[in-house]
């Protein structure tokens, strides 16, 4: 049974990773600007405890952070498919991640997803996921030191929610935001209101330097804007601009031929106000309400996004037991207050109400218990695809059979191919391994639950092989 989330604290925790350090931040109602309460450097390896035991107290107490990393974490891709039955659509994706990233085992539990926004990519699926082992070992020492992060997002993410909640026509046209700090600016591209790329680019530190940083910028954006022409087969329409330096953006826009809208920062009189940000240069335009909003394009573990969906489950079953608690002994103060009287009629009336009452409780009851489970009951499309993901290419699927009444399992029948029988177990070796990793079973599938027998074809293994059977046991 997943663990109910608990009630929102006060307090929130942000946890920034920029330049080879993590930085917590806390941020709540009486704190709206936030604090940094301590940092810890990025390693690729930790002592024992080293991770968990730099982890400061205050983080702690907080559940559910949230975890900003840089964008290069990030992949992008866009696939056509026209199905919505969302079982399907993760199958396909997690096969889809496991060709591009073989080697990135992790790549298949981190991804979330949407419906293309313009008719130009009709009946596909916009996919972001994240690909850097970097941030799958910080996930992983954050999970140990028990501050596991619910969601885990990235800037331009951050900056689509924006554009699109203070220019409503933006979130669905292709833009370019231009965000310039003192030594460097970031560059945003956006199709159809969703995040394609970004860029960082280093500026000349002097602030005399003006008409160069106009140079570098005005050559780069450019540059860029021919590979955003490349890759989404359209052209920008609109350019964004914040800067947090005196800049001539009416020069720049004369330069690239383009108009630019300028939009201000809502970080900046607070950082007047106290002198000092402490905010890492991509994310010093946000408020920490700007990145903490829930709407943000975020990415889970799907750990994490099959829990949440079992929450609404859950609380259905508790104000369940609550009307039915209250109903019940609404009935029971009736039925003692009028034991005493001597009106029959008046009584048989009523017991026929709480009768009718009871009746209905039942049968929502039976809904509720019915739809316990079939929710609990396997997804074939589910098994379906995580079967795909786990064949070898020598592997043939002949037949399958499914039983998805208790006990849960499924049959699966089929032929190596292979020009030398040495080479069968390395194959059902991998091909198990697979289905345990793919497949939510009772026990690990072994190679010793194969039954197998040999097709003889006249010596040629090239045209024949070896069919194999295995049951597999479902949770």
């Amino acid at each position: 049974m997943p663990k109910l989330y608990s009630m929102k604290n006060n307090n929130k925790l942000i946890i920034i990773a920029h330049n080879s350090e993590l930085q917590f931040v806390l941020y709540g109602r009486k704190d709206i600007d936030g604090r940094v309460i301590g940092t810890i450097p990025i390693k690729e390896e930790y002592l024992p405890d080293e991770f968990s035991g730099n982890i400061f107290e205050e983080a702690k107490k907080v559940k559910n952070p949230l975890l900003v990393m840089p964008d290069y974490v990030a992949g992008i891709e866009t696939y056509p498919f026209a199905t919505g039955k969302k079982s399907i659509v993760s199958a396909f994706i997690k096969r889809k991640l496991s060709e591009s990233f073989p080697a990135v085992l992790d790549v298949t539990d981190f991804y979330n997803y949407t419906y293309s926004k313009s008719g130009q990519s009709a009946g596909s699926i916009y996919t972001f996921f994240l690909h850097d082992p970097l941030v799958f070992n910080l996930y992983n020492h954050l999970k140990d030191a028990d501050i596991c992060p619910d969601r885990v997002t990235i800037p331009a993410f951050i900056w689509q929610h924006k554009i699109g909640k203070l220019l409503d026509n933006a979130s669905s046209e292709n833009f370019c935001l231009i965000h310039v700090l003192s030594e460097e600016c970031y560059l945003y591209f956006y199709l159809n209101g969703d995040f394609l790329f970004s860029r960082s680019i280093m500026l000349p530190e002097s602030e005399e330097a003006g008409s160069e940083k106009l140079e570098i910028l005005s050559f780069e954006i450019s540059q860029s804007l021919r590979l955003f022409s490349q890759k989404a087969k359209s052209e920008i329409n609109k350019f964004f601009f914040v800067s947090s330096i005196h800049i001539n953006e009416t020069e720049l826009s004369e330069r690239l031929g383009k108009d630019i809208i300028r939009i201000e920062s809502d970080r900046k009189d607070a950082v007047e106000a106290k002198g000092k940000d402490f905010m890492p240069p991509p994310l010093s335009a946000f408020t920490l309400a700007d990145i903490d909003q829930k709407a943000v394009p975020a990415i889970s573990h799907r750990l994490v996004v099959m829990e949440k969906a079992w929450q609404s489950v859950i609380w259905a079953g508790i104000i369940t037991g609550v009307l039915l608690i209250f109903l019940l002994g609404f009935e029971a103060f009736f039925l003692n207050y009028l034991s005493g009287s001597n009106s029959k009629s008046v009584m048989s009336g009523l017991t026929n109400d709480m009768m009718a009452n009871r009746q209905v409780i039942e049968e929502y009851n039976n809904t509720i218990d019915l739809i316990t489970n079939e929710m609990q009951r396997p997804d074939p499309a589910s098994i379906l695809g995580g079967i795909a993901l786990s064949l070898p290419e020598t592997v043939t699927m002949e037949e399958l059979t499914f039983n998805l009444e208790p006990p849960f399992q499924v049959v699966m029948k089929g032929q190596v191919r292979t020009e030398n029988p040495d080479g069968i177990k390395p194959v059902l070796s991998a091909m198990v391994y697979s289905l345990t990793r793919n497949l939510e079973l009772k026990r690990p599938a072994v190679i010793g639950d194969i039954v197998f027998d040999i097709e003889q074809g006249g010596g040629d293994f090239s045209s024949s092989g070896y069919k194999f059977q295995i049951q597999l046991d479902l949770k």
